[in-house]
Order: structure tokens, then C-alpha cells, then sequence
């Protein structure tokens, strides 16, 4: 009985996790726990069982991952924003500006020194937190020609 309710509770984890391992070793020990109820098995046995399953179930879960990795890195294609136009307001610093995007203000910086004026509009490259990353739109318009 011990062996199924710690099952639960790390199914239950395994929930808030996101991760393969603890359903894993819940695994294991539901398996701990269903040979106890059925063949009568002796705590020492169970815990071989739990262990060897657990160790097995892991090593599955790392080799499937070596094959199949997983990239956190964002494209500009995720980028809703990417290649949007927006128009500059004011300079906030020698390299912020305030500019009008989406209807209403945002600070954005050029990725490469650019000579802009108010009025310029520029387009979105990307984010660096709540700061748009622009360039200007005839630099845009080249790299992608080329």
C-alpha cells in the first residue's frame, strides 16, 4: 500500500513538472506495488524492482532525448512582431528612442548606429525585454534582397 500511494504522489508532481522523470519512478513504484499485492513480495524485492525500473525508465528518457533535442531558441518567424513598421517619436538617448507602435508608446533601440530624425519609421528585428530591436527599413528591405 506505502509503495502506491508514493506512486500517486509522484504522479501527482509529475504534474507540475512537466518532466518525464518523476513519471517514471511513479512507474516504478506502482510496479513495486503491484508485485507486493500480487506474488506477496518482501520489501527488499520491492525495492530492487522500483530501483531497476527506475534506472531503466531514466536511461530510455535521456537516450530519447539525446535523439530528439528540443531548441529553446526563438526564430523570427515565432516573432509576431517581426518586420513591423513603427514610427519614431523622440530620442530618449543616444541610442532609445520612443517610438509609436501598435498604438501606443514603446522604447526601442537600433541594433547598428543608425542616422534617424522623428518622423523615421524603421522596422522590428526583435526584443530585448519590452525594448523593440529595430533597423531601418531600407537596411531591412536590402538584407532581405540580397
Amino acid at each position: 500500500m506505502v509503495w502506491c500511494i508514493i506512486a500517486l504522489v509522484l504522479f501527482v508532481l509529475e504534474m507540475f513538472t512537466g518532466t518525464f522523470y518523476l513519471l517514471i519512478i511513479s512507474a516504478s513504484m506502482f510496479s513495486a506495488s503491484l508485485s507486493e499485492w500480487l506474488f506477496h513480495t518482501s520489501t527488499i524485492t520491492n525495492n530492487l524492482i522500483a530501483a531497476t525500473l527506475s534506472i531503466i525508465g531514466i536511461l530510455i528518457v535521456r537516450l530519447w532525448q539525446r535523439k530528439h533535442p528540443h531548441s529553446n531558441a526563438s526564430s523570427p518567424t515565432d516573432d509576431t512582431d517581426y518586420g513591423k513598421i513603427v514610427r519614431l517619436i523622440k530620442p530618449i538617448s543616444a541610442d532609445l528612442w520612443q517610438v509609436s507602435y501598435r498604438g501606443t508608446i514603446w522604447q526601442a533601440c537600433f541594433e547598428q548606429s543608425e542616422k534617424m530624425e522623428s518622423g523615421d519609421t524603421a522596422q522590428i528585428i526583435g526584443h530585448q525585454g519590452n525594448i523593440l530591436i529595430l533597423t531601418s527599413a531600407a537596411h531591412f528591405l536590402k538584407g532581405n534582397n540580397s
